[in-house]
């Protein structure tokens, strides 16, 4: 009788936990239009959520699994190149438009870039072994904050990419027995995405 009872209960945590990026972009991003509010929401609920599995930050049992995150270092100067034919609006525009400033986009810079995958990576590693629809969630949140941004093709192609990158970061994970080498990839990829904005704005 307990565990019937454990089970509904644990769905809808997995639920929350899951929708837990969807209220922060659709309250402080689509609603607010403020980046900040939208990522320290978010991550105040990675904290609540997460930091209770008190997960383990251990380094790989290989460091050749390092090599496993190398490929993530193009995604910077692959957006920096294509940009220009992605969006719709200038980037410029777009980030004054969710009340980033230049100083408050230099601070952005290395919280997105460093602190951002960390927490994601902490948040969605366990989440990714509950449920494959981890992946595509994941995915589809950062949709919505892109929309305002690219292009349609471009738009579903982020989403490809994006549900690739998890099962990627899901691939890594097992094969390194580590968060770190997940997390090096993730704060690579993120770093050039968030430099290539600061550069074409």
């Amino acid at each position: 009788m307990q565990m019937t009872s454990t089970v509904p209960l644990r769905k809808t945590k997995l639920t929350l936990e899951l929708l837990a990026p969807y209220v922060a972009v659709g309250v402080f991003w689509i609603i607010f239009s403020n980046a900040w509010l939208t990522i320290l929401a978010y991550h105040a609920q990675i904290i609540l959520w997460a930091l209770r599995r008190r997960p383990g930050i251990k380094t790989p049992r290989q460091k050749r699994y390092f090599l496993l995150a190398l490929p993530t270092i193009v995604t910077g100067p692959l957006i920096y190149a294509l940009l220009p034919y992605m969006t719709h609006v200038d980037v410029s525009t777009w980030l004054a438009d969710h009340q980033l400033s230049r100083i408050s986009f230099f601070l952005m810079v290395p919280y997105y870039g460093l602190v951002h995958p960390f927490l994601e990576q902490v948040y969605y590693t366990p989440l990714r072994e509950e449920t494959s629809a981890a992946h595509v969630l994941f995915a589809g949140y950062h949709v919505l904050v892109l929309y305002s941004l690219l292009t349609l093709p471009w738009l579903i192609l982020s989403f490809v990419v994006l549900t690739t990158s998890s099962v990627f970061w899901k691939y890594v994970f097992r094969k390194s027995d580590s968060l770190v080498v997940p997390y090096v990839s993730h704060a690579l990829a993120d770093t050039g995405i968030i430099m290539t904005a600061l550069l074409r704005a």
